[in-house]
């Protein structure tokens, strides 16, 4: 980038920073709206909004002193865009003391601020891109996939009972449910299971468990995904006191109470 073009940079953020700290005069506006166009990748709102968060957290009727490190990171961060060095900014003093030095004032209060501002702006970007990166994190470390491994590893009295395809279509489907009986929670997870269409059929888990009643306990209703491992965790609707069998059905969207299905997918416990 050549020596004009990165004076153009540096006097539209200098612009940039007058702006959201005092407000331009029309003509000061005129070349701020220049330099804009002919930075196209300069947000214009950055400095407005960094204003705003500095306001917010500044809100006081006596000057207090910045503490040292964080005076010394913006420094460092302002002198990367502005040429700021941390020697001619630091040894600045905001004073009011008569109307000789009024402007020296606003001189020195619009070059540390502007600084600051331009600082407050790239450390803001790097918050957002670390909040990103984290939401991802969050994203992912909630995954059904991440979670079954998690639970597999952890649960102390976790059972494997592998599934066995009971209808044509589903002969060559396997994989497993892991159930742990002391947290009521599991995870089943499948090979080769037909897609459904959610609209029309969604797949439906049966814990079947003698010792409760005739009827087995429900286990929630889930999609069967594009053809592959599917990972899905186990929602049983009522306590389950002595498992038996873990039994797949196919029925209307949301699920049955009831179901009288043909079982196409079973695992039953040893025993």
């Amino acid at each position: 980038m050549s020596k004009i073009a990165n004076g153009n940079r540096d006097h539209l953020f200098q612009l940039m920073a007058d702006q959201a700290t005092e407000g331009l005069g029309e003509s000061e506006l005129q070349v701020l709206r220049n330099l804009l166009s002919e930075h196209p990748d300069v947000d214009a709102l950055e400095f407005e909004l960094a204003a705003a968060a500095a306001d917010l957290a500044m809100i006081t009727d006596e000057l207090i002193e910045m503490p040292d490190r964080l005076r010394d990171r913006i420094l460092t961060e302002a002198g990367r865009f502005v040429g700021a060095t941390t020697a001619s900014v630091s040894n600045r003093r905001f004073e009011l003391a008569g109307n000789g030095k009024v402007q020296q004032f606003k001189l020195r209060r619009r070059s540390v601020w502007s600084a600051y501002f331009v600082a407050s702006a790239a450390l803001a970007a790097a918050l957002v891109g670390w909040w990103q990166v984290a939401a991802l994190y969050r994203a992912e470390s909630h995954s059904p996939t991440v979670q079954y491994a998690s639970f597999v590893r952890e649960a102390g009295d976790v059972v494997r009972v592998p599934w066995v395809g009971q209808e044509k279509d589903y002969k060559g489907v396997s994989g497993e449910a892991w159930w742990s009986q002391s947290r009521q929670k599991g995870f089943m997870r499948f090979v080769g299971l037909t897609p459904n269409d959610p609209a029309r059929k969604q797949y439906q888990l049966w814990i079947v468990d003698p010792s409760r009643d005739k009827h087995p306990i429900d286990g929630g209703v889930f999609d069967g995904g594009t053809a592959g491992e599917v990972i899905v965790p186990i929602d049983a609707k009522r306590m389950v006191d002595h498992p038996a069998v873990f039994a797949i059905t196919l029925e209307k969207p949301g699920g049955v109470v009831v179901s009288d299905g043909p079982l196409l997918v079973i695992g039953a416990l040893p025993g």
